[in-house]
């Protein structure tokens, strides 16, 4: 998501209950989304901080598995080989620690030297908790729980079959519907329990679309002091907001990407204070370092391998004309739509042709030849989007025809006519940016949906659609595309030569078939 840079003062917040003999240093991140980077960069300063003082903890609020090639690759087994070089004492899930699954999560988290606390993930089949709520940490006479949130928004983010049994029936709950009670029951635990201070490591966000956000959860609960939170990539270092017996809370987050590394500070007279330290110039600690340069040194070599075959040409230009796929449909453009679709399990999928921007060959594909065609490091998002919300999208997106455009969409599970003869309604700015529809015909018409079996019908105008694109387009509105503004788009975080991937090994099974090598006739161009 958007970075928004909230508030450029830190701030402290007073307490009057017990305090160590020195301060209590917590060093925190989150969405950190495989720039692994960073992880140097944050042992070098607790390094520093140890000097001085033992009681110097590390934690993470989430999203650190998933994100870029070295975690997919090695689903998610390179980022803690590095986590652990830095040595963690707490994380919590954040919604992509679920990508590859329960039972890699699993693998995962054993191959973790420090604790997960999540306080909300239930198994729904023993009625118990999949971690621990929170960790106690004890420094001189004072005690911090530090718990655990993770974003029920988890259930969408990753597939739904992750969650399900055979039959489709929920194994594990994230306590949507009692959310923030479940919340409060386990802070008046910790509490309970002899906490002095409570501490979230929550990955829930301050989206306010989302009902569950951060800002909700300190307003409608009490007994926390500090959340630090992840999921929305908000640069916050510091906010103040009133629980539920109007006493303040201090909410703080990185952003994204290492962007900064978070430190939170009790001080010997009971205040904590958050700040946010931007890391291009930190130095990298040099041990974390040789870890990270050990993973990257496999990547390269991993991206070496033969991921599939291809059946056929997957071409973006011929004698016809270059870049093709930013004017009609084209084979590669169905390919690269069908991959959004299915990894992201929508209705419907977009793919701007201007993100396309190389052919894939006849014969064994590796991973290089894909990074090729998604040089970029996109991210994908989604959103639910009504029949006519998609029905003007696809007018943008047309209106420069028969001229070229970047943000020309090959679709999945639609087909339409595209009338080129009639007259745009589209209006744009100086900037090229969407401003309106004039009155008139448009030139999309006849739009028709594909159901799970295959069949289509008209599209409904009334009726809310899931939908998935790069994040460029659906959430940053990229190449103009203002129509979309007042569309919650969520950025799932997961990079699209990553998809492409997953896509092509574990949906086509490793072949690429021949019908990529044309279009299928789902955009009728009409002179």
């Amino acid at each position: 998501m958007k970075r928004k840079l909230l508030y450029l003062i830190f701030a402290g917040i007073t307490l009057v209950l017990g305090t160590s003999s020195k301060p209590v240093t917590f060093f925190y991140e989150n969405d950190v989304h495989c720039s692994v980077d960073g992880y140097a960069k944050l042992a070098y300063l607790k390094k520093q901080a140890l000097k001085d003082n033992p009681n110097v903890r590390v934690v993470s609020s989430g999203d650190y598995v998933q994100g870029g090639g070295l975690g997919a690759l090695s689903k998610g087994e390179y980022i803690i080989n590095v986590m652990n070089a830095v040595g963690y004492d707490a994380v919590t899930l954040g919604n992509h620690e679920f990508d590859y699954g329960i039972p890699r999560l699993k693998e995962l988290a054993a191959m973790l030297n420090t604790d997960i606390v999540t306080c909300n993930l239930i198994d729904l089949k023993t009625g118990t908790r999949m971690f621990a709520p929170y960790k106690m940490m004890k420094f001189d006479d004072v005690r911090i729980a530090v718990v655990g949130i993770s974003t029920p928004y988890s259930f969408v983010s990753a597939r739904p079959s992750y969650f399900q049994d055979a039959e489709g029936n929920m194994m594990y709950s994230l306590c949507a519907e009692t959310f923030y009670d479940s919340i409060q029951s386990v802070i008046d635990q910790a509490r309970g329990e002899g906490a002095d201070y409570v501490i979230a490591i929550a990955h829930i966000g301050d989206d306010a679309f989302d009902e569950i956000n951060s800002t909700e959860m300190a307003q409608r609960t009490h007994g926390l002091d500090v959340i630090l939170d992840g999921h929305s990539h908000t640069v916050l270092p510091a906010r103040y907001l009133k629980n539920s017996e109007g006493k303040e809370v201090l909410v703080t987050s990185t952003g994204s990407n290492f962007q900064y590394v978070g430190k939170l500070t009790l001080s010997d007279k009971g205040e904590f204070k958050s700040e946010l330290i931007p890391t291009e110039n930190i130095p990298s600690d040099p041990d974390v370092l040789a870890v990270i340069n050990d993973v990257k040194s496999k990547y390269d070599n991993l991206t070496k391998r033969v991921i599939g075959t291809c059946e056929a040409e997957l071409i973006v230009d011929d004698e016809d004309g270059p870049r093709q796929v930013r004017y009609k449909e084209m084979g590669i453009g169905d390919f690269c739509a069908d991959a959004v679709r299915a990894c992201m399990n929508t209705d419907v999928a977009f793919m701007n042709g201007g993100a396309i921007r190389a052919a894939l060959h006849k014969g064994d594909i590796t991973y290089s030849d894909i990074l090729t065609v998604f040089p970029f490091d996109n991210t994908v998002a989604t959103a639910f989007m009504t029949g006519q919300q998609i029905l003007d999208m696809l007018e943008f997106s047309v209106y420069v025809l028969p001229v070229e455009f970047g943000g020309f969409l090959q679709a999945a599970g639609l087909k339409f006519d595209v009338v080129i003869k009639n007259d745009t309604p589209v209006t744009v700015d100086v900037n090229k940016n969407f401003s309106g529809f004039q009155d008139g015909p448009r030139r999309i018409q006849n739009v028709m949906v594909e159901a799970a079996d295959g069949t289509y019908s008209p599209i409904d105008p009334g009726k809310t659609y899931s939908a998935s694109a790069l994040s460029f387009l659906l959430k940053e509105h990229g190449d103009g595309y203002g129509v979309l503004d007042g569309v919650a788009a969520t950025d799932t975080g997961m990079i699209d030569v990553d998809m492409l991937e997953s896509f092509i090994v574990e949906y086509l099974k490793g072949v690429i078939p021949a019908k990529y090598g044309e279009a299928e006739g789902r955009i009728n161009l009409i002179y």
